[in-house]
């Protein structure tokens, strides 16, 4: 064969090889590209509901000859705020309040006005998004004459709550404003405790109140209650809300913990409208109180602390001392006298005189030709007590004492000859034991209550199930 042959054959291999390969290959050499297909776009995650509302703004009335009292004010305008948001909560929220700005308030006279912003913080979960805002709260201090309660309604039966339901009810009509005195502990799991009103129809209600708990120090806790309602008695401090038939109005909300009390005062005068509808209820922990408004009265303890009772004429006492004679006294909290129960067919009590605003008037007389000193006293008689007294409108505050002896409250110096008078405003303390004697005297007494502890002071450890007036 020439070379001229095989260079041909050599040829025609070459391109044979070549288009073999072409097939072989899926036609690299003259096929298109091809394209991917682009993944679907993310559809983004529907946002979780808001945790809550923060309203922009609300108005609180209040009432006050003037309204003084930085701190109640400083509870009212929270328990205002706390009305307003709580029913918007999803569950698992919490509220937590930032300062008051501005603060303090100068005293608000009746008829003023002021404005004040509050930061609020709504807390959520994973099936809810947390909320911040700054929310305007307008005071007006609205002129209304002093609140003189002429029935006092006793909720103290149970004291230890075991169940869900209602504890007391009572009604207050525009002819009988009323106090409420509440103390209330809780046994098992954790509940909700409410004191709630109602009405039928359009209501303007006056509340004059204070509070204190949950706590497991019971004494501190009755304490501070009687401690507080007095001053604002006084002074008429407190709120006047509008109550709108088939919408509960809460005046407190607490959640009890195993052991734990709470305790408070709180009158209330209907200015305008239909009667009010007072209750004091018991509800699972992080429900509402309506569902249980209609609910049974849950079952009285056996002692007997509840009803309603007669206040007209009722803890007004008068004694006289005159220097060199024997001390003169006044007891209150025993169980004679104490209120009359307003219902013959109830067996309620108020053996104590719990809730009960005593005013003790002492005429002083000093015959003599020199200037003598005359000392104001208190002296337990039934055990353990601690007492705030307001004599001629200066708080003065004792510590826990037990044994019956004298114990300071005030000093007077009487000039040769005179006469004078002196005026305490006393309230029974809840946690404590009565009957308690207050007097007068020129025998000077113990200067100071003892330290918790020592031999003839309060131990620091209060009994497990106590009765206050045994």
């Amino acid at each position: 064969m020439s070379s001229r042959c095989i260079q041909k054959l050599s040829t025609q291999f070459v391109v044979g090889l070549l288009a073999a390969f072409t097939i072989f290959s899926g036609g690299v050499a003259t096929a298109q590209p091809l394209e991917t297909p682009s993944p679907p776009p993310a559809v983004p995650a529907a946002p979780l509901p808001p945790a809550g509302v923060i309203p922009q703004g609300i108005a609180l009335d209040v009432s006050g000859s003037p309204y003084a009292d930085s701190a109640s004010l400083d509870a009212q305008i929270r328990a205002a705020l706390e009305r307003s948001i709580r029913p918007t909560l999803r569950p698992g929220a919490g509220i937590s309040y930032g300062p008051i700005v501005p603060w303090p308030l100068f005293p608000l006279a009746p008829g003023a006005r002021a404005a004040v912003n509050v930061t609020v913080t709504i807390s959520g979960d994973s099936a809810s998004a947390p909320v911040t805002g700054v929310t305007t709260v307008t005071l007006t201090n609205v002129v209304v004459p002093p609140l003189v309660p002429a029935v006092l309604f006793l909720s103290d039966d149970p004291e230890y709550i075991q169940s869900e339901g209602v504890v007391f009810r009572g009604t207050v009509t525009a002819e009988r404003p009323a106090r409420l005195y509440y103390y209330h502990s809780d046994l098992g799991v954790p509940r909700d405790l409410d004191v709630v009103l109602t009405a039928s129809a359009p209501s303007r209600v006056q509340i004059v109140q204070s509070a204190a708990g949950p706590d497991l120090d019971v004494m501190s806790v009755g304490h501070t209650v009687s401690r507080d309602y007095v001053r604002y008695e006084q002074s008429n401090e407190g709120t006047v809300v509008a109550l709108v038939p088939g919408t509960p109005f809460i005046v407190r909300h607490a959640l009890l913990l195993q052991g734990e009390v709470v305790a408070g005062a709180a009158a209330f005068r209907v200015l305008a409208g239909a009667p009010v509808n007072v209750a004091v209820v018991a509800a699972p922990a992080g429900s509402r109180p309506e569902a249980y408004l209609a609910a049974p009265r849950v079952p009285f303890d056996g002692h007997r602390r509840h009803g309603t009772f007669d206040l007209r004429g009722f803890g007004e006492l008068t004694q006289s001392y005159t220097v060199g004679g024997p001390p003169a006294s006044a007891q209150y909290g025993g169980r004679s006298p104490t209120p009359r129960n307003l219902d013959p067919n109830d067996d309620g009590r108020d053996y104590g005189d719990y809730g009960i605003v005593h005013r003790i008037a002492f005429t002083l007389r000093n015959p003599t030709d020199v200037a003598q000193l005359v000392y104001l006293y208190e002296k337990p008689l039934g055990g353990p007590v601690r007492s705030s007294f307001f004599v001629d409108g200066q708080l003065k505050e004792l510590g826990c004492v037990r044994v019956p002896q004298p114990y300071w409250i005030m000093t007077y110096q009487l000039p040769p000859q005179s006469m004078g008078g002196s005026t305490t405003i006393t309230m029974s303390d809840g946690g404590s034991f009565y009957p308690l004697e207050v007097g007068a005297t020129d025998s000077r007494p113990l200067p100071y209550t003892p330290p918790p502890g020592s031999a003839d002071g309060c131990s620091q450890n209060v009994p497990a199930f106590p009765d206050s007036t045994r």
